[in-house]
């Protein structure tokens, strides 16, 4: 659709072009913007847009189009550059071209736009040169160039301009309506002349630039030796302030060039330039800035126009920087002119298009008589080929042309190879008349005894044959129909009241039934069925048959029918179809049987996928045949499902350390016969040392061997919580019989005799301590209870944690041996926290502390806020946890060793109840801790911005 749209687009705007003031404007802008903005082409010619407009508009829209192009062209090119001479030359030359190509064109209407472009040039170059010279003063070589370049640019440009027409000729018009056509010695002349211009431009412009950077190479070797000179005076101190202006006029005639010198100011000191002023800044701007590497003397497009250019090297200046290597702080530049090198620049630029403009005349003269010598014997070829049918009927001799262009030669001798087939299949084609006209006699014969043989054909069909016409007539009525059917064929062949002879579909039905189908080879047709025949009787009986349509000539249409008694088939079919539906209700059974064992399989497979214990089947050649998830999970040995219960048994070996487990063994003993059941435990070589159990049994059922069973338990939990049970008892009766026999201890010598006041006052004293540590051992195990139960609660409150800190602090100071300073930096220590709890935390944090830090004087806790975090470190200087333990450390019932200490007592329970409460108020608790140089606890507990 795009393509569609765009090609319509393109067609369309070729249309509006055609029209002749759309073309003309377009134009004009188009040859403004290439007269204003020329495009260079090489040293010496540039592209000037608005001559090819010009021309352009003359050849396809007439006379007046191309003066309005030339005048408006012409005055926006004016306005631009402003009236100069050089400008008003060239307006002047391009209108006397135009009034040449003008008469021209008249004179021969599809001339060549080169030929008389080149034409104009060769006749104008005499009188020009000498109005030039003698008349205006001018020097020759001077007029030389300016003539030169202005007639090399229009050639170019006319050039172009033929390009352009005769593409627009051959490809501007609709294809359907496409009149107009371009000889072939035009095209070749224009070719040729195009192939030598390209050719030479590249040519001369290699060789231009090359003899052009042989003179920038000249002068920079110049300059550079001229520099040399100036710095080593400066080095040698042979150039002082006092001599340097005169020096400069030393330079200037020995070496040729002019010195300036500049102070670190850039301020020049001396000068051997009239033009440059000594105390002013020197503006480099003015000159052509010359560097080594860079060929900068190459004359750049936009500087000025070509035909300035030798005015432009009059006045050129080059400047060259020194590279001064002493400590002075002066900068030393070399001047020179480019009018020491102007002859050799002009004699290049002016040799340069001579060249071209004789290579453009020489050009065209040649391919003149070379474009005739190619295209002559193509038209005499043109003009034979018109007379080759005349001249194959009249047998006349035909006289081909020759040529001594080998392509040309090609194309003759392929002609007249044409030519001699040509004839000889005409010659073929009237013997193939005589033999075909043999042929017909010999095919009517033919069809005579084909009818004989078609008609013993039909009658000995076993099929019934009926063929119909598009009347409706029956035309034709075999035996067997006749015997089918119980009717004589005079009975119905040409009748039209023939007796009918189906029920269940009418010839007209049948007919439109094969109107739905295409003709193949001239015919068509269509197999009927649930149809009956009715016989003379008027007996009806199942049929089936095809019927043909078939295409005759004049839009005739024959109906064959070829028909099939049934009633045999059709009893067969029926018997079949009782055989299906019993086969179908038979494998409806099965399906649903497939189904019921599917779900059952599935539900097998999910429970087997479910349990808690991994599964392992082997079948009595050792193939394990079920394998769950869980062993997976349990050992990660991979899937071993389809593999050898032995290969198993092996891995299983490499990774159990009970010594006396051999599951090999156990397996091949299930294999032979030997074993029935087994039960076993082992330890598992992973990070937690997991406890398994391991029950293998066989399964058989009667009439089948199964093998059998591996089941694995996971005991590894069990295990932790008989410790864990064992412990609580241990510390539980360790920690209750210590208070407990002291209190006991204490009634007892009470009892026993009448002490005195203040000793029985001590005594209760000490029963009342042993009490309340009983007491919160019991609270720690109801604490381990409701934690475990999600049974604790809080009573939440803004806590003033400062005071918390500090007043728990004064009451482990009131008792024990180090000192607990409390430091408080930024904030102000509000938590929204359940107060008995945090005390609790504080406790057993404090406590651990002072019991850990045995002989030691200090413990510190610190205070402060930071982000979103109240944070509390408690710091003691004792004994340090062992790193290998540090991750069992909030675990229940744990204690760190410390038998190379005195026996500390404690239930283990206080740092997993710390950790807990500090968890359900969303904050953390951790540690650091080294050997032999104490802990560090640090809670961390969120801050609260606003009041609930």
């Amino acid at each position: 659709m795009l393509r569609i749209m765009a090609a319509k687009m393109l067609v369309w705007i070729v249309e509006k072009l055609r029209i002749a003031w759309i073309g003309t404007v377009i134009l004009i802008v188009l040859g403004a913007m290439g007269s204003i903005y020329p495009l260079t082409l090489f040293y010496g010619v540039q592209l000037m847009f608005g001559s090819a407009a010009v021309l352009v508009a003359l050849r396809l829209h007439g006379g007046m189009y191309g003066f309005i192009t030339f005048a408006a062209i012409s005055g926006i090119h004016l306005l631009y550059n402003g009236p100069t001479s050089h400008c008003l030359y060239m307006v002047f030359g391009h209108f006397i071209e135009l009034l040449w190509m003008l008469g021209w064109q008249m004179r021969w209407k599809n001339g060549s736009i080169m030929k008389a472009n080149a034409v104009f040039w060769v006749v104008m170059l005499l009188p020009v040169l000498g109005y030039g010279h003698y008349i205006l003063n001018m020097n020759l070589d001077e007029v030389k160039y300016a003539y030169m370049h202005i007639a090399v640019v229009s050639m170019v440009n006319a050039l172009i301009a033929g390009i352009i027409i005769d593409f627009w000729i051959t490809n501007g018009e609709h294809q359907s309506k496409r009149t107009g056509t371009i000889p072939l010695s035009r095209i070749a002349f224009k070719y040729v002349v195009v192939f030598v211009v390209v050719v030479s431009l590249f040519l001369l412009s290699a060789d231009s630039r090359r003899q052009l950077s042989q003179i920038h190479e000249t002068i920079i070797l110049n300059m550079k030796h001229a520099a040399n000179a100036v710095t080593q005076d400066l080095d040698e101190r042979f150039l002082t302030v006092e001599n340097m202006q005169k020096a400069m006029e030393r330079y200037h005639h020995l070496l040729d060039v002019n010195v300036i010198i500049l102070d670190k100011n850039d301020r020049v000191i001396a000068s051997g330039l009239d033009t440059v002023i000594i105390g002013e800044y020197l503006n480099t701007s003015n000159y052509r800035y010359l560097k080594e590497g860079e060929s900068s003397i190459i004359f750049r497009s936009g500087d000025a126009y070509y035909s300035d250019a030798l005015t432009y090297w009059k006045h050129a200046s080059f400047i060259y920087k020194a590279d001064v290597e002493s400590d002075t702080s002066y900068r030393v530049f070399v001047e020179t002119s480019s009018a020491n090198y102007y002859s050799r620049i002009e004699r290049i630029y002016l040799t340069t298009l001579q060249s071209l403009f004789l290579i453009f005349v020489t050009s065209m003269v040649v391919a003149a008589p070379l474009s005739r010598k190619v295209v002559s014997p193509l038209i005499r070829l043109t003009r034979m080929t018109g007379l080759l049918p005349r001249l194959l009927f009249r047998k006349g001799k035909m006289d081909w042309p020759t040529s001594h262009v080998m392509e040309v030669q090609i194309l003759i001798g392929n002609l007249r190879k044409m030519a001699d087939v040509l004839l000889e299949q005409f010659e073929q084609i009237r013997q193939d008349k005589l033999t075909l006209e043999d042929r017909v006699r010999a095919r009517t014969k033919e069809l005579k005894n084909s009818e004989e043989i078609k008609r013993a054909i039909i009658d000995s069909s076993i099929d019934a044959i009926i063929a119909v016409d598009s009347n409706g007539l029956i035309i034709e009525f075999n035996p067997e129909a006749e015997r089918m059917f119980g009717l004589k064929r005079e009975q119905v062949v040409l009748e039209t009241n023939a007796p009918s002879l189906f029920q269940g579909a009418s010839c007209m039905e049948i007919k439109k039934m094969l109107e739905r189908y295409e003709y193949i080879r001239g015919k068509r047709h269509v197999n009927v069925e649930e149809i009956s025949g009715i016989r003379r009787d008027g007996s009806v009986f199942p049929i089936e048959y095809k019927i043909v349509e078939i295409q005759l000539g004049n839009n005739e249409k024959l109906y064959n029918l070829f028909i099939k008694d049934i009633t045999d088939k059709t009893r067969a079919e029926e018997e079949r179809v009782r055989h299906a539906l019993a086969l179908e209700k038979l494998n409806a059974e099965l399906f649903h049987e497939k189904i019921a064992i599917q779900e059952q399989r599935d539900i097998s497979e999910h429970f087997i996928e479910s349990v808690r214990e991994g599964l392992v089947m082997s079948d009595r050649s050792g193939m394990i045949t079920i394998v769950n998830r869980r062993v997976e999970e349990m050992f990660g040995l991979g899937n071993f499902l389809g593999r050898s219960i032995e290969e198993f048994a092996q891995a299983m070996d490499k990774v159990v350390l009970t010594d006396d487990f051999n599951l090999v063994d156990q397996t091949k003993a299930f294999l032979h016969g030997e074993r029935a059941f087994v039960e076993t435990e082992f330890s598992f070589n992973n990070k937690e040392k997991s406890v398994f159990s391991l029950y293998i049994k066989q399964v058989d059922v009667p009439g089948k061997n199964h093998g059998f069973l591996l089941v694995f338990r996971d005991r590894t939990e069990e295990e932790r919580l008989n410790r864990m049970k064992n412990e609580l008892i241990s510390v539980v009766s360790h920690e209750l019989r210590t208070p407990v026999a002291t209190i006991m201890g204490y009634v007892e010598l009470m009892m026993m005799y009448d002490l005195p006041a203040s000793q029985r006052q001590e005594f209760m004293e000490t029963i009342s301590s042993e009490g309340s540590r009983l007491s919160s051992l019991l609270e720690d195990v109801l604490d381990i209870q409701r934690l475990d139960n999600d049974g604790m609660t809080y009573h939440m409150t803004y806590v003033p944690l400062l005071e918390l800190v500090e007043g728990v602090a004064e009451q482990w100071n009131i008792n024990s041996i180090q000192r607990i300073y409390v430091h408080a930096f930024n904030g102000d220590f509000f938590a929204y926290a359940d107060q008995n709890r945090m005390t609790q935390v504080l406790h057993n944090l404090i406590g651990n502390a002072v019991k850990y830090s045995p002989g030691t004087e200090r413990i510190d806790v610190t205070m402060w806020e930071e982000n979103e975090w109240i944070c509390i470190d408690v710091r003691d200087y004792g004994i340090g946890i062992p790193e290998n333990v540090q991750d069992q450390l909030f675990t229940k019932f744990y204690r760190v060793d410390n038998s190379d200490h005195r026996k500390i007592g404690g239930t283990g329970l206080g740092l997993y109840i710390s950790r807990k409460i500090v968890e359900d108020h969303h904050g953390t608790i951790t540690f650091i801790s080294a050997i032999g140089k104490g802990s560090t606890f640090k809670v961390r507990l969120p801050k609260q911005e606003d009041l609930l």
